[in-house]
């Protein structure tokens, strides 16, 4: 764990809201899947990040992932939204 995901962690255990927007609508998912700080897209998307929150420019953490070529966090959160889709299945039945 680096000093920035260490930080975070300790942001998630204070009760930090991890969906907290800027003026430009950007969540710390947004920023973290441009970036591809893979490490803190996990640690968000556990801590209740929501995956489909957009910017105001509209697009959201999976849309800038593609968009900067971030395979690898394009992976998880789509990976993440799967399981969620999954489990909302299993509640209806």
């Amino acid at each position: 764990m680096n000093g920035r995901e260490a930080v975070l962690q300790l942001l998630v255990e204070s009760g930090v809201d991890v969906n907290t927007q800027t003026r430009d609508g950007l969540t710390a998912l947004i920023v973290a899947s441009k970036y591809r700080h893979e490490a803190a897209v996990r640690l968000l998307v556990e801590s209740g990040a929501d995956v489909n929150a957009q910017a105001s420019d509209g697009s959201t953490a999976l849309q800038k992932a593609e968009r900067w070529g971030q395979a690898a966090v394009v992976q998880l959160l789509k990976s993440h939204q799967r399981e969620k889709q999954s489990v909302g299945m299993a509640e209806l039945e």
